[in-house]
């Protein structure tokens, strides 16, 4: 009997424990989230930026429904470590300033990121590993043809650029918050990647001729030349930075929503520019009709001046009339008979011999 008993135990034990871990899950993973989303409201309210208080609370409770609607994902307290690991870097990096339209598209892809991270199956060690490594090819193959396509550069800042931007990359990969260090690639898209940058060779040498004149420029001003290994290594780290855009190309599908905020960013954009064009277009108008009627003030100026003066004319010769008429008569008519030089004096010695 005691054996039947002990084995009916089992049973039940082995029955119930599920429903008990459930529960005991319950209890636990609201806890979790809300210990995850007040880390990250706390590090929204230490750099807020210029965003209104409402834009914040929209940018949040976008982040706990997306966690929420996912409660019953498997490993759910890692990848909450996940995102309140990686939260902080990319929170950071935004430009957090009152576009409206940029904000959008802000919010709308922590939301993408987080159902991402959320719904998307888990990566155990090694296929973290294995993503790794698939990076590690791509940054050794781009800084090898890096040195092929410029053999002049100094291959130790190559190699220090390559293993900065590629710890960035394995930070980013042990908290994965960003769907292109979730999970890793496959192998086509691998090649994808270094075919796409082969592409970018022209692009690199522009870059190059760039960086050498500024530092021309920079050894002109400081009577001494920049060192070449800071230009290698400025190159490199551009050259690199180029590598992610194409891996966010080929691996994730971005949801509908975000794309719609990217293009009611782009629209926002365009009608920006249209309108700092009319603006400067009404502003050369402007000034072409304020110099237009400058100059005809400045006729209109000379014209009234020639106005003012000419009256001043009119009496110089009203004066010269009025001296003639306060002459005597008889005066006037000896002037008219060619003046006193034919008048005859009374008193004159000659009068005595008639």
């Amino acid at each position: 009997m005691p054996d039947k008993y002990h084995a009916l135990r089992i049973i039940l034990i082995t029955a119930l424990l599920p429903a008990i871990l459930a529960g005991k899950t319950d209890t636990v993973r609201p806890e979790l989230t809300e210990q995850t989303l007040k880390a990250i409201e706390e590090c929204v309210a230490r750099s807020p930026g210029e965003w209104p208080d409402e834009w914040k609370r929209q940018y949040l409770e976008t982040i706990r429904s997306a966690v929420e609607s996912n409660r019953d994902a498997g490993h759910y307290d890692l990848r909450l470590e996940i995102l309140r690991e990686g939260f902080e870097p990319c929170w950071e990096g935004l430009t957090k300033n009152k576009d409206k339209s940029l904000f959008e598209v802000y919010r709308t892809r922590i939301r993408w990121y987080v159902e991402h991270l959320m719904g998307t199956e888990f990566p155990y060690n090694v296929e973290r590993q294995r993503l790794r490594n698939q990076f590690t090819d791509i940054w050794d193959y781009a800084a090898s043809s890096i040195l092929e396509q410029f053999p002049f550069l100094d291959a130790n800042a190559v190699q220090i650029a390559k293993t900065e931007d590629l710890n960035l990359c394995y930070g980013k990969i042990d908290a994965p918050l960003m769907p292109v260090y979730l999970r890793p690639m496959h192998e086509e898209q691998v090649e994808q990647i270094k075919q796409r940058w082969d592409k970018l060779r022209y692009v690199r040498v522009d870059l190059w001729l760039r960086l050498s004149k500024r530092s021309t420029t920079a050894g002109e001003n400081n009577d001494t030349f920049s060192p070449n290994a800071e230009r290698d290594y400025k190159l490199t780290k551009e050259s690199l930075s180029q590598l992610l855009g194409q891996i966010w190309i080929v691996v994730p599908q971005r949801p509908d929503y975000y794309l719609s905020a990217l293009e009611n960013r782009t629209k926002a954009l365009k009608q920006r520019l249209q309108s700092k064009l009319q603006a400067r277009s009404e502003q050369h108008r402007l000034e072409k009709e304020c110099s237009r009627q400058l100059l005809q003030i400045e006729h209109i100026g000379f014209l009234l001046a020639s106005l003012l003066e000419s009256p001043l004319c009119l009496d110089g010769g009203a004066q010269s009339v009025s001296t003639q008429e306060q002459i005597p008569l008889e005066q006037q008519d000896k002037n008219a008979k060619g003046g006193g030089a034919y008048e005859v004096d009374n008193n004159s010695p000659e009068q005595g011999h008639f």
